[in-house]
């Protein structure tokens, strides 16, 4: 793998790092918190070491061989067992024991010193690059090396895989139910990365023919990309907002054109509804579509009274229906503005709304139909909007 690649992968790796501790700081005090931190920022000191660009520079300088790789592969094992530990704080229930901490972090640690006790035993030269275990396959510490490290990290890859799986289906939160999906995504590239690794030292011992690509950097290429989505899985909540909130202005500014007809013509026949926007909100898109459905609401509330009966017997309630009541009531309401403007006595627009607030529900409320949540507020209007708008060109 080239240089310029590899600083390619590790800069997204430090990107999801940075934008994490910075995110976790403020819950250092929650144990998954303190386990996702470790997990991330051991893993991000792994892939500098792992570099080659610094990882021969570092035997040299110590006049240890193999120093720099034992360094790198006990960072990313350390952030594994980080990570297994974060998984187990986060999916288990209340009323269950606390994860063994202890426990896992004394095996994790035994098998870090194994790797170091083999791999700076063996006296290999950490020269080789990516034909490394073409190059020192043959020596049955090299061989154990890795066989150690792999054996710790297949265990904590199945195990995490098996708590995601299961928990997936239970994740509500958009975020949280992607961030999952990825989290099992990433587990199953680690298996693959486990086993191609696996088969790579296997056939280098026994002097059998290497499986495609053992001799490039294709297991870093699988491992790393492993690793970005394990790391994608948990942090997504960080960056997944930054990520999609250009899409989310884009399509908050289509929302607003969208209603704009209906606003115009409620707030041209009711200007009062128009709300005077704040200094230090009044520039956010999300604010000003907010404050527009507010207006349009209010103003669909205050037609309620005059809404033609008639059309709510049709068999079919869509928006062109209910724009066809907005149109209705709108021209009920101004020729009620104009009888008072000649002296009628006509309710005002307040005591027609608190009457209508007392009527029973079995009247229907055609114009504004009570929505749970904004973002069904804002489809339900913008049809309307579309509807009334197809209205009154066609008028």
């Amino acid at each position: 793998m080239t240089s310029a690649l590899y600083w390619t992968e590790a800069f997204v790796i430090w990107a999801l790092t940075v934008q994490t501790v910075r995110h976790l700081t403020v819950r250092r005090h929650s144990p998954a918190a303190s386990a996702s931190l470790a997990h991330v920022m051991a893993f991000a000191l792994g892939a500098l070491v792992q570099s080659p660009d610094i990882r021969p520079r570092l035997d040299l300088l110590t006049g240890i061989h193999g120093l720099g790789r034992w360094l790198a592969f006990s960072l990313f094992l350390g952030s594994t067992a980080a990570f297994w530990l974060m998984i187990a704080y986060v999916t288990r229930r209340r009323d269950s024991h606390p994860p063994r901490v202890r426990t896992r972090l004394l095996w994790a640690a035994g098998a870090i010193t194994v790797m170091g006790v083999l791999l700076l035993g063996s006296g290999s030269r950490d020269d080789a690059g990516a034909s490394f275990l073409a190059v020192y396959g043959r020596n049955l510490m090299v061989a154990g090396f890795y066989l150690t490290f792999l054996s710790y990290i297949v265990t904590v890859l199945v195990d995490t895989l098996r708590l995601a799986w299961r928990y997936k289906k239970y994740a509500r939160q958009r975020y949280l139910r992607v961030g999952m999906h990825l989290l099992v995504a990433g587990d199953f590239c680690g298996l693959a990365y486990s086993l191609y690794l696996g088969a790579t030292v296997v056939t280098s011992y026994l002097s059998l023919p290497l499986p495609p690509g053992a001799t490039t950097y294709a297991t870093t290429y699988l491992g790393f990309g492993a690793v970005v989505l394990i790391l994608a899985g948990p942090t997504i909540s960080v960056w997944g907002p930054r990520l999609a909130a250009p899409w989310r202005a884009a399509a908050q500014r289509r929302a607003l054109r969208r209603l704009h007809p209906l606003w115009l013509a409620l707030t041209t026949a009711m200007p009062y509804l128009r709300r005077q926007p704040t200094h230090t909100l009044g520039d956010a898109v999300g604010y000003r579509l907010y404050r527009r459905v507010i207006e349009i609401r209010d103003g669909l509330l205050i037609l309620e009274p005059y809404r033609d009966l008639h059309l709510e017997q049709q068999p079919t309630a869509g928006a062109t229906i209910h724009a066809r009541s907005v149109v209705s009531a709108l021209r009920a309401f101004s020729a009620s503005e104009s009888d008072e403007g000649d002296g009628t006595a006509t309710p005002s627009w307040g005591d027609r709304l608190e009457a209508d607030r007392g009527t029973d529900d079995h009247n229907g409320k055609m114009i504004a139909p009570t929505m749970p949540l904004m973002r069904d507020e804002v489809a339900y209007l913008t049809q309307l909007s579309r509807a009334f708008a197809r209205l009154h060109k066609g008028s």
